[in-house]
């Protein structure tokens, strides 16, 4: 029996090995803390000191790198700045929740008495206590703990249920929250752009992505529908902030659309790299944005802009500017 249980924990530690071992060229570095030493991203724990990038990065990579940098801060990790962040963060727990879900609450924690619910909500006190060393937080960070916010809507449901008032209370609570997805649904199932916007401000957390606000269907479609390989160099405007459009799979060199920085002169030696790609300029700050060949005679030289800097400097980075919407 304890084998079984081994027996994927082994497997999954074989398999990190050996990812570490093809992306970084070392067993036990993982490639988080190789992005760390070179970009100096992501950001490290509140506890530890901000990380310093040790090579060469464009302006969006020095962008990204000084706005972590900005959410961590400085200064050193007190109790007092842990338990504010902990407090702050609840908030965004009602991602895993209807808002009519948030009234069978009472009826979970009355269930606390059971040892089973118990230790549902240490295992959530865990998670809850752990990511809150970590500067950001999105939902997606909890995502494991799902399972288990269900189980204390259906819990608290079922305990509201043990009585003729309760159980009243519990279907109005259903009703509600099958209320809440049909309409929501139906309003982006219409899609309305007016409607949408007029609506967007009452949307809760659980929404639903909708549109394509950024042209970025219109620019894989067009790219799609060329034949044989490409490689498109995206030159970002002077005004740009952190919508990446770069994404390559793992295997670049294979891959039949290749996405890389406009470096002025530097597209030179990237298109003796790749002579047999057809390449492309996008400018995807443009509306709509904007792709077209690339100018065969010479690349254009982009002036580059003034790295954003911290308190030192001229540019100011807020963390709030940063702190997530949904």
């Amino acid at each position: 029996m304890a084998a079984a249980g081994l027996a994927p924990i082994l497997a999954a530690l074989l398999l990190t090995l050996a990812h570490n071992h093809a992306v970084t060229g070392f067993w036990t570095t993982l490639p988080y803390l190789e992005s760390r030493n070179q970009y100096g991203v992501p950001a490290t724990f509140t506890f530890q000191a901000n990380p310093e990038a040790h090579r060469e990065m464009t302006r969006e990579q020095d962008l990204n790198y000084h706005a972590q940098r900005a959410v961590h801060g400085d200064e050193p990790e007190t109790a007092r700045r842990y338990v504010d962040r902990l407090i702050y963060r609840l908030r965004f727990y009602r991602f895993f929740f209807y808002a009519p879900l948030l009234l069978s609450l009472p009826g979970f924690l009355w269930r606390l008495k059971e040892a089973l619910y118990r230790w549902v909500a240490l295992w959530i006190a865990i998670f809850a206590l752990g990511t809150n060393f970590y500067p950001y937080f999105y939902p997606q960070y909890i995502a494991a703990l799902t399972g288990l916010f269900l189980l204390i809507s259906v819990a608290g449901l079922e305990r509201m249920s043990r009585s003729t008032a309760g159980k009243e209370m519990a279907r109005v609570i259903l009703f509600l929250c099958a209320a809440q997805f049909v309409f929501w649904y139906s309003v982006h199932l219409y899609y309305d752009p007016a409607l949408i916007t007029a609506l967007a401000p009452y949307e809760t957390w659980d929404y639903i992505n909708y549109g394509d606000a950024e042209g970025r269907i219109a620019v894989e479609q067009q790219i799609r529908q060329q034949p044989g390989k490409q490689v498109v160099f995206v030159r970002y405007s002077s005004q740009h902030l952190f919508e990446e459009w770069i994404h390559n799979g793992a295997d670049v060199d294979g891959s039949r659309v290749i996405f890389a920085a406009d470096r002025g002169e530097d597209n030179v030696a990237l298109r003796k790299y790749y002579p047999d790609r057809k390449a492309w300029i996008l400018e995807p700050d443009a509306r709509p944005p904007q792709l077209y060949p690339f100018p065969e005679d010479r690349p254009s030289p982009m002036p580059e802009p003034p790295r954003p800097q911290t308190k030192r400097g001229t540019v100011r980075i807020d963390p709030k500017w940063f702190e997530p919407i949904h």
